[in-house]
């Protein structure tokens, strides 16, 4: 992977999973901090709504047993058993009476009371007497009412309605009871429960979502709905298998989905003493709508942060790489020994310091050279080209004389006396006549020249396009004025004389090798004859006398 593109996944990661980390638990923080709180909303209403319950019941049962206790009702139904029991043969007698008597009371009650959508009174054998009014279903009681009697001491039937909304009706009964209590008959009232509807409606309204989609149901144990406040049409299953669930741990938040596929949280707590149950549930999908949103939102947001820092890191990479890869291509070609590379500076950052850094380090390295090919050319004592350098310098004038025959000469001058200086005088006094005869060699002769030590105390100079008598002139200014010369060590003076042999190429064929050793030949025959003299080579010099072709 480059780096560039580690730059852009470092930034875009860097930005990511905090982003992402933090809104995951924001968005865990959040869910759980509104589940909390909708358990403490939905525990609030289910335990309103069952106490409202209760109260509501014991209202209405109050009085229905005000009404069962009237002796117009007693008495009716005293007479309507003697009357039954008088028999068929006294068809003349007004077996009407006590029913009408019944009947009247009922209507009575009925104008007085528009909660009660009927009454109606059973005999003690739980067989219906009368109605009012007489048209209509006519409810019956359930088939355990006479247990409900001696167990609550009235009678609670099942609700009626279609949607179990406003228009539901829940059947209640009483005992009616001679004066030595003795059973006579039930009353009983198909009561609309408005009352209670009407508070379950308030309290979804006093939540905090105004019971947009909330739902209060008062079921039985079985899980039929008896009362709800949800709007006609709208399902309120529950299988059997969520009630299990929610009867087994009642007041506690649940999660589940309904058999119509709608995802919901539900509570329920029991009516305790009766074979009801309070249930609120709310869908889940608006209930958590404002964090999803949230959410959603913040991926968003997340996802642009990523595309703008993605960008700016594209670029930052961008401007990192440029100049790395500057750089790594001039590195490449130091490594190739190409010292002439430098870097433009471009920048004023670190990437810019570095690359002028870079440019001063190869700077610095190609002078480094420069002074260790000096150095390695250069005699450190005189400061002339050393044997290697003199062997270079003759390389290439034989390279020029191949391809251009002009004549070049060498002369090899030697110092006299030389080691006499060094015993009488000490090595160091050797050391100032030899830089001194370098100095003398130095300006006797042209740039163009080729000027070095060759070993010792012998120097060669390499006269270019210099025949063999212009080379003689040259080697006697040059032994006559070292000879003039003195050298000065410590407040002595000592005089200095050279012997030089001088040899001019004879031919394209003469090697350096040739050309030298004639040249330090003649120098040996400059010092046979005694020295301070210069001697031509006796092969230059037949040269020069052959008859021309």
């Amino acid at each position: 992977m480059s780096i560039r593109n580690r730059i852009l996944l470092f930034a875009i990661l860097v930005t990511l999973l905090p982003s992402l980390g933090l809104g995951w638990v924001y968005f865990q923080q959040s869910k759980q901090a509104l589940l909390e709180n909708t358990a403490h909303e939905l525990k609030a209403a289910v335990s309103q709504v069952e106490r409202e319950s209760l109260l509501w019941l014991k209202e209405q049962m109050y009085e229905i047993r005000v009404f069962s206790s009237s002796y117009l009702l007693s008495d009716a139904l005293t007479a309507y058993y003697r009357q039954d029991s008088a028999g068929d043969d006294q068809t003349d007698a007004p077996l009407s009476d006590p029913v009408q008597a019944m009947t009247s009371y009922l209507s009575l009650v009925r104008n007085q009371y528009s909660q009660y959508k009927k009454l109606l009174v059973f005999s003690n054998e739980g067989k219906l007497i009368v109605q009012e009014p007489a048209d209509g279903d006519t409810p019956a009681l359930p088939d355990d009412w006479l247990q409900q009697l001696h167990t609550r001491q009235m009678i609670i039937g099942d609700f009626h309605g279609r949607d179990k909304g406003p228009g539901t009706t829940l059947m209640l009964g009483v005992a009616v009871s001679s004066g030595n209590d003795r059973l006579l008959g039930i009353l009983g009232v198909e009561v609309f429960p408005h009352a209670l509807l009407d508070v379950m409606q308030s309290i979804l309204a006093e939540s905090e979502d105004r019971g947009s989609n909330a739902v209060l149901s008062l079921i039985t144990d079985d899980g039929r709905v008896l009362l709800s406040t949800a709007a006609p049409g709208e399902s309120r299953a529950t299988d059997r298998r969520n009630l299990r669930m929610l009867f087994s741990n009642p007041g506690q938040l649940a999660t589940y989905e309904r058999s119509d596929g709608v995802t919901v949280v539900g509570m329920l707590a029991p009516v305790s003493g009766y074979p009801w149950a309070v249930l609120m549930e709310k869908r889940r999908g608006a209930l958590f709508a404002d964090i999803e949103r949230m959410r959603n939102l913040s991926l968003l947001v997340v996802l642009g942060l990523v595309s703008v820092i993605g960008f700016f890191a594209w670029g930052l990479a961008r401007g990192i790489v440029g100049p790395l890869r500057e750089l790594t291509a001039a590195a490449r070609q130091v490594a190739d020994n190409n010292l002439d590379v430098q870097i433009p500076v471009r920048r004023r950052d670190e990437l810019g310091f570095t690359s002028k850094v870079f440019n001063d380090m190869v700077r610095q390295l190609k002078q480094s050279r420069e002074r260790l090919e000096l150095l390695s050319t250069i005699d450190s004592l005189t400061q002339l080209p050393n044997r290697k350098a003199l062997m270079e310098g003759f390389a290439a004038a034989l390279m020029r004389f191949q391809r251009h025959p002009r004549a070049f000469s060498l002369l090899m001058i030697d110092i006299d006396h030389f080691k006499v200086i060094n015993d009488e005088h000490g090595h160091l006094a050797g050391d100032e006549v030899l830089r001194h005869v370098a100095s003398l060699l130095r300006e006797q002769t042209r740039q163009v020249d080729v000027v070095g030590r060759y070993g010792g105390e012998e120097f060669l100079a390499l006269l270019d396009e210099t025949d063999r008598e212009a080379a003689r002139l040259v080697a006697e200014r040059i032994r006559t004025v070292i000879a003039d010369s003195s050298v000065h060590y410590q407040e002595k003076e000592m005089s200095v004389t050279v012997s030089i042999g001088v040899a001019e190429i004879i031919g394209p064929d003469e090697t350096r090798e040739q050309l030298i050793d004639r040249a330090d030949k003649a120098m040996y025959q400059a010092k046979q004859q005694g020295r301070n003299r210069v001697v031509l080579d006796d092969m230059s010099n037949g040269r020069e006398n052959d008859p021309p072709q």
